[in-house]
């Protein structure tokens, strides 16, 4: 074999064992079958979820093996956990046509949620509305640099049931009724993604 092609062929085992180190999985992984395991953070231990694409934001489950007893299929689960996070299933939000798709919770507690924004995939982006020729209840434009990014909260209220919902400025000021101190922060602000997280966030700190 000529010096080449055996610099070939290191250079292709390098690029396999990198693949094969980004697409797997942690010790630690787990799938959430239930709501009720999701709610007491009791997730099903597996050996290997395979992923078929994979970001900080956005996992895309392929294959998961040595499953859980009563593990059906992908899309029927309530979350999963990696790398010590959760992501939780996107097609549990009518909003979204997406299937083996889990996206990172940002804030966990009685209130958790997540958010969508122009780093996901175009299709995801589009059923969010950020595409729409006019502005949808729910966003928000935070300035990133002198460019404007779109992003959208979706936020879950455990103890109601399982479905995520748009963090609208409504919706929030609704659950900040009775904390003036935080919806005077609210009231007084323009649309700031982080204040948006900090105040909900604040929900679960009773």
């Amino acid at each position: 074999m000529s010096f080449y092609n055996i610099r070939k062929a290191f250079f292709h085992l390098i690029l396999l064992t990198f693949f094969s180190f980004s697409f797997s999985q942690n010790s630690n992984d787990g799938i959430y079958l239930t709501f009720e395991q999701f709610k007491r953070r009791e997730p099903c231990s597996v050996e290997n979820i395979v992923f078929k694409n994979k970001s900080e934001k956005l996992l895309t489950v392929n294959k998961i093996e040595n499953q859980c007893n009563g593990y059906d299929k992908i899309n029927k689960l309530i979350a999963i956990t990696h790398n010590g996070n959760i992501y939780y299933n996107m097609k549990h939000n009518i909003e979204f046509v997406t299937r083996n798709r889990f996206s990172k919770l940002v804030i966990l507690g009685r209130y958790c949620a997540f958010v969508v924004d122009e780093s996901y995939p175009r299709n995801i982006q589009g059923q969010a509305g950020f595409t729409s020729t006019r502005l949808i209840g729910g966003y928000i434009e935070d300035g990133v640099g002198f460019k404007l990014k779109k992003s959208k909260i979706y936020f879950l209220d455990i103890e109601k049931d399982y479905k995520p919902r748009v963090l609208t400025r409504k919706r929030l000021k609704d659950l900040l009724s009775d904390r003036p101190e935080n919806l005077k922060k609210l009231l007084d602000s323009d649309r700031s993604l982080k204040l948006y997280l900090e105040l909900l966030d604040s929900l679960n700190k009773d």
